[in-house]
């Protein structure tokens, strides 16, 4: 009796499950798919390319939509289950809401393993190959589109002209480049002779220029100030190329765990604050509880009387407040973490917390059948008639 009940619970939670991480995953991707497909039309950057920064991308978006995703199908399902009395027919044999969420759990217990195996190894080792991936296709770019009598804008606020280039493609002869990047000021640089030179350890793009001049013109002014130079470092910025990678130079989002305690310790033994990496270090703690949590609040929910008409359409509206309470929740602790009002500690575990205590008082109205009043107005809604309340 118990494995049939268990069965067919997680029978009714996994395909809404499923169907939840898809939506939520490309809810939340669509953003990004929208500059991917920019990249393969304007700057020519190749299908296979795309898909695996696509498929590199995924890691950081599921750490978010699996805990979601586990929420709605539990509400979903559950809610099948209530809307057609059938969580009514379990009390009635005696199966208390204890009994169903043991299923509930196994489903929470492997989303929680699997977040937490995404946290602390598959995001940031994601992340690593993501930056190694943007870097060679960013390289690639310019080896290629440096062209004679060209003007090149692969890069955002930066035009570059070139009238003779090498063979190989890392020389070039009278080099232009127009640098509109800081908003203050409008430099124009000319060199003689340039050379590309791609860093491979620090993931950079740099042109090398000799024997050339540089005038700026500050914004507001139409006077130029011209400095010469016989070797001058062009830098161009990844970042800028695709606007995928947020943070320039080491990023805690990319350490690994042991790098990331590493990294924490060194900044305090050297009397910096580590405010950044201790926030980055609590999140990946803190996020594979968040199915768990959302297993004992989706079934405290699930078996509550909510009236026969609730159904499905109740369980997405309470997980779609339940979800928009938690992260902002999330992102208002992350926030006062970032200006040191809260300590990184509290402030990535306060969701958890506030969510945990709403979901053990939820479970234990469930045990008593008493629920809270909203759940009473909730029936009176969903019994009246049109026009009766």
């Amino acid at each position: 009796m118990k494995r049939k009940l268990n069965l067919y619970v997680a029978s009714e939670i996994l395909p809404p499950f499923g169907f939840g991480l898809l939506v939520f995953t490309f809810i939340l991707l669509i953003v990004r798919i929208v500059k991917l497909i920019e990249l393969v039309v304007t700057r020519g950057v190749p299908v296979i390319e795309i898909g695996k920064i696509l498929g590199l991308l995924l890691p950081g978006f599921l750490e978010i939509t699996m805990s979601m995703a586990l929420l709605f199908g539990i509400l979903l399902g559950l809610g099948r289950l209530s809307s057609d009395q059938e969580v009514l027919a379990l009390k009635a044999s005696g199966i208390s809401p204890t009994q169903i969420l043991l299923p509930v759990a196994l489903i929470a217990v492997s989303v929680a393993l699997l977040t937490f195996a995404i946290t602390t190894w598959l995001r940031p080792a994601a992340n690593l190959v993501l930056k190694k991936q943007l870097y060679q296709i960013a390289k690639s770019r310019v080896e290629t589109a440096l062209r004679e009598n060209v003007f090149n804008n692969d890069f955002p606020k930066v035009l570059i002209y070139v009238e003779e280039a090498a063979s190989l493609g890392n020389a070039f002869r009278g080099v232009v480049i127009v640098d509109q990047r800081d908003a203050s000021r409008t430099n124009i640089i000319f060199g003689k002779v340039a050379f590309f030179l791609p860093n491979e350890d620090a993931q950079t793009l740099n042109l090398k220029l000799f024997d050339g001049t540089i005038h700026e013109r500050k914004k507001g002014t139409p006077d130029f100030a011209q400095t010469h130079f016989n070797v001058y470092d062009f830098k161009l910025e990844l970042e800028e190329v695709f606007n995928l990678v947020r943070q320039k130079g080491p990023d805690p989002k990319d350490m690994s765990l042991r790098q990331l305690i590493k990294g924490i310790e060194t900044k305090e033994n050297q009397g910096h604050g580590a405010t950044t990496e201790r926030l980055e270090l609590h999140r990946r703690f803190s996020f594979p509880f968040v199915p768990l949590i959302f297993g004992v609040l989706g079934v405290a929910l699930g078996v509550l009387p909510t009236g026969p008409r609730a159904g499905r359409f109740w369980g997405f509206t309470v997980c779609l407040f339940c979800l928009l309470s938690y992260y902002g929740l999330l992102s208002f602790g992350t926030a006062l973490g970032q200006r040191e009002i809260l300590p990184p500690s509290f402030a990535l575990w306060l969701p958890n917390i506030v969510i945990s205590v709403v979901s053990l008082l939820l479970f234990s109205k469930a045990l008593s059948e008493s629920p809270p009043s909203f759940f009473y107005w909730n029936r009176k809604l969903a019994s009246s008639g049109p026009g009766k309340f």
